[in-house]
């Protein structure tokens, strides 16, 4: 059943005219209740209502929802930047759309980048692994058999110089964290955002420590892969990991993950003015954001235009201008 959440335009100081505030209501659609761009949206309604402006969210899933946008059913919704990619071209999961819901796509501009999944390594904190060269002569999990994740891991191995000397195991998540409660896996890939819900279970079990690739690979990771462009190293702060996991993971110091973008995206024709105070409005309060859990955490202004696959709408880009980010 679809959840909506509706919060009513309340009057506000921010300059920004009732009747433009009130003209429309911005329905803003996610994933699911419990993914971190549906989260994202409820915090923000609270955060629009205060600036005078009515948004509702509802779920959708990812590629519902863009199909929503195309064809006017909802005003915003997010999506990978690799994968809006599909939606234009019509490949992978948009192969058989029709030409106009591709000029819908087309209409679309984005708001912001943010970070959701994640491809995150742990290894038991005795596997005297600290670094991702430390994989070398180690048993490790890349994920399910033929999986993309394991392809990028295999790229990783390369790039850090160790390739041919881990002992990669093709095996989901799951069980290869129970093989390092056994003893007998070192480390493993998990993909999720934080807190992940496997790493979380398996702490209680034993030590566990996050291992970063190294920053300064990331043009050579980006060269490495296909639409390599869209993809980064995503920073979690130390204080997010120990918030995640109340201090059974490891955190010494900040982590990185590689991911791509979920960009947030909203239809072209949304007045230029209400996506500039949505946008002013939600950095302005990112605080509010930051503290509503782990996830949204590591949603920051330094990363919001990294790595995006579609142009700004107008409002977007203005504000950023002004905030000095372009």
């Amino acid at each position: 059943m679809t959840q909506v959440f509706r919060l009513t335009a309340l009057t506000s100081a921010v300059a920004l005219t009732a009747s433009v505030a009130s003209a429309q209501d911005i329905i803003f659609s996610g994933v699911s209740p419990t993914s971190d761009d549906y989260q994202l949206g409820v915090v923000w309604s609270g955060i629009a209502r205060d600036a005078g402006i009515s948004m509702t969210v509802v779920e959708n899933g990812t590629v519902s929802g863009m199909r929503k946008a195309a064809q006017g059913e909802v005003d915003m919704v997010g999506v990978g930047a690799p994968h809006y990619l599909d939606a234009l071209n019509g490949t992978g999961n948009y192969s058989e759309d029709p030409e106009r819901l591709r000029e819908g796509y087309a209409d679309m501009k984005a708001i912001l980048a943010m970070p959701v999944g994640m491809a995150q390594y742990v290894a038991r904190a005795d596997s005297g692994i600290e670094t991702f060269s430390d994989f070398a002569d180690k048993s490790v999990g890349i994920g399910r058999p033929g999986g993309n994740a394991g392809k990028v891991t295999q790229t990783l191995f390369e790039i850090h110089g160790i390739a041919g000397e881990v002992d990669a195991q093709s095996i989901e998540y799951g069980p290869a964290l129970e093989q390092l409660a056994a003893g007998t896996m070192d480390a493993t890939l998990v993909w999720g955002s934080i807190p992940t819900a496997v790493i979380d279970n398996a702490s209680r079990q034993m030590d566990l420590r996050f291992i970063s690739p190294d920053p300064e690979t990331l043009d050579a990771f980006r060269g490495a892969i296909s639409n390599g462009e869209y993809y980064i190293y995503q920073k979690i702060p130390a204080a997010s990991i120990e918030k995640a996991y109340e201090g059974r993971v490891a955190a010494d110091e900040d982590a990185y993950a590689w991911t791509f973008p979920y960009q947030v995206m909203v239809r072209g024709d949304i007045d230029e003015d209400i996506v500039y105070e949505l946008t002013k409005a939600l950095w302005e309060n990112i605080d509010e954001v930051n503290d509503a859990s782990a996830g949204l955490s590591l949603v920051t202004k330094d990363s919001a235009l990294e790595a995006l696959s579609a142009d700004l709408h107008p409002g977007a880009a203005r504000f950023y201008k002004e905030a000095g980010l372009m």
